[in-house]
């Protein structure tokens, strides 16, 4: 699902978590005996009345390490006076670690502290003395999760593992509101259709909207690609915007071509015979109008895999391998709502590619994750942005500035909540996919979309660790939450930091520079240190020097990893 808010405000919900303090006890046994022997009965008195030897305090480590070459870490405790110098420690311990540290020739330089979670729960984060800077405000909130997300949600769990269970279309209230089945089609899907035929289409909100196939093209490979207009819709999409998005999806070398290289087959045969469509299906992109809002964004686009029945097994499928578009959007939103249209197919394109090469193909146990399922669509419309539109990068343009604008810091990765209270997901899994493109690239990103590992983080690790041995799942994060937390300057970034350029002749990522203004004027970094660092979430502070030597204490919780970040 690709979502685009008009981001309306309200005040931020506190995560509901509960952390459980462990107090240490000290028993002390009294040795007793008969025969009134005096020496020991003093002994046992004394033994009892000496006070408790308290618990040993956190261990205390003295220094970093440099965690980039060839950068602005000179040593462990210098910074070389250029670039950009990255030092951490990784409390690998079962316990908090107290890390003192010194690093001299920072005069007047850019100094970022960061503590990131890799545990599996949140820590009690200790109180930090932090330097005061104007930058640090309170980060805009977030919108009341929408009727729209949700609905998306349950798309997304139906693809995920709901489609297993046969005739189950979706959960709750949206199968409920699914009007009756419309009579089989003369001929399965929209197969033998030409242009100028008429069907109806269930939408989301359970109505049947009337719709014009206004376009057919044929791909290189000679897949069908048929394009449609609810009928309401006519005026309002001409026939330039289909044409566009005709050549877009299925011109040569274009999205079609490049999802497909990327990673395999949207469609094919399959072992779900009387239950799931066969080989050779067209694919039909339904352009309709979601909500009647007027406006555009909001959710642009869908795939919901229910209409990949039969109807013999579920009566409500349009029985077609299909896509669905916003009319709004591409009426209303002028050349930013074409941009985000024809990225949304490439977003959702994925989508249905992942639906049949993991959960149908391989198993449903290899379904992404939320948060990865997501992620792998980011990642796509990254690397096929820039051969289907112009200067427009949804990355860049959407999922970075959004991480800044909602200060997604302390965001869990793997607890995807779209544009929730408190995090919004989208900009977190989207700006980490943008940094692994960039520094992995796409042979990267296709085993990552074809290994066969079940669990979502252990296979994202994995292909991360083949693409670049000595690199870890855990490496990959602490390296993105330092790149873009601190706002890092592409020209002096080190080797397995930031967001380069990268190209192998046939896709082409631009550079990424979060230092740039269109971001700065965004970042805003938390008003104080929050109480709890999530899972996979992190935290920023900006750090001031002393005659040129910043030197500090912080305590590290187990399994946190700090961070520090000179420029």
């Amino acid at each position: 699902m690709r979502f685009l808010p008009l981001r309306p405000l309200r005040h931020p919900v506190p995560p509901g978590l509960r952390f459980v303090a462990a107090a240490a006890a000290l028993a002390l046994a009294a040795c007793g005996g008969g025969g009134g022997d005096d020496g020991a009965a003093a002994t046992t008195a004394q033994a009892a009345a000496a006070p408790a030897e308290a618990p040993a305090g956190p261990l205390l480590v003295t220094g970093l390490s440099q965690t980039c070459s060839g950068c602005g870490a000179a040593t462990s405790s210098t910074y070389a006076g250029g670039g950009v110098g990255t030092w951490g420690y990784p409390n690998t311990t079962g316990g908090d670690v107290d890390v003192q540290y010194a690093i001299t020739g920072v005069a007047g330089k850019t100094i970022a502290l960061q503590l990131a979670n890799l545990g599996a729960n949140g820590v009690a984060l200790p109180t930090l003395s932090a330097s005061v800077m104007a930058e640090r405000l309170s980060p805009q909130s977030l919108s009341v999760e929408s009727d729209e997300e949700a609905t998306q949600r349950a798309i997304r769990e139906f693809n995920r593992k709901g489609w297993v269970d046969g005739t189950q279309a979706a959960s709750g209230a949206m199968k409920s509101t699914l009007a009756a089945p419309a009579p089989l089609a003369a001929s399965l899907g929209t197969a033998g259709m030409t242009e100028g035929a008429s069907r109806s289409w269930y939408h989301t909100d359970g109505t049947l909207r009337p719709a014009t196939l206004r376009r057919q093209v044929t791909t290189g490979d000679g897949t069908r690609v048929n394009i449609w207009v609810e009928t309401a819709e006519s005026a309002a999409v001409t026939n330039n915007m289909v044409l566009e998005l005709a050549n877009t999806f299925a011109g040569p070398g274009l999205l079609y071509d490049r999802l497909v290289n990327v990673g395999g087959a949207v469609w094919g045969a399959n072992a779900f015979n009387g239950t799931l469509l066969p080989a050779g299906m067209p694919i039909d992109i339904v352009v309709l109008n979601f909500n009647h809002d007027n406006k555009p964004y909001g959710t642009v686009g869908y795939f919901w895999g229910v209409h990949n029945f039969l109807k013999a097994r579920e009566a409500r499928s349009n029985e077609a391998v299909s896509l669905y578009l916003d009319s709004e959007t591409l009426s209303l939103g002028a050349t930013g709502g074409m941009q985000s249209i024809k990225t949304t197919m490439a977003h959702e394109g994925t989508h249905m590619q992942n639906f049949y090469r993991r959960q149908v193909s391989m198993g449903s146990e290899f379904a992404y994750d939320a948060w990865l399922e997501e992620m792998t669509a980011m990642q796509m419309e990254d690397f096929l942005s820039g051969a289907i539109v112009s200067g427009y990068n949804p990355i860049g343009d959407v999922r970075l500035p959004d991480y800044y604008r909602y200060s997604d810091y302390n965001c869990n990765l793997l607890d995807f909540t779209g544009f929730g209270a408190t995090c919004e997901s989208y900009a977190v899994s989207g700006s980490f996919g943008g940094f692994l493109n960039r520094q992995l690239g796409v042979a990267f990103f296709r085993d990552l979309l074809t290994r066969r590992t079940a669990n979502s983080k252990q296979v994202l690790g994995e292909a991360i660790s083949a693409a670049r041995p000595g690199w870890t799942f855990d490496t990959a994060f602490v390296n993105w939450r330092a790149t873009t937390n601190s706002s890092m300057p592409a020209a002096r970034t080190p080797d397995e930091y930031g967001y380069p350029a990268w190209t192998d002749g046939t896709f082409t990522l631009p550079a990424l520079d979060p230092s740039a203004s269109k971001y700065t004027t965004l970042r805003k970094l938390p008003a104080t240190a929050p109480a709890a660092l999530l899972s996979l979430g992190s935290y920023i502070a900006p750090r001031s020097d002393s005659n040129g030597v910043y030197s500090d204490k912080v305590r590290v919780p187990a399994g946190v990893t700090l961070s520090v970040v000179v420029y």
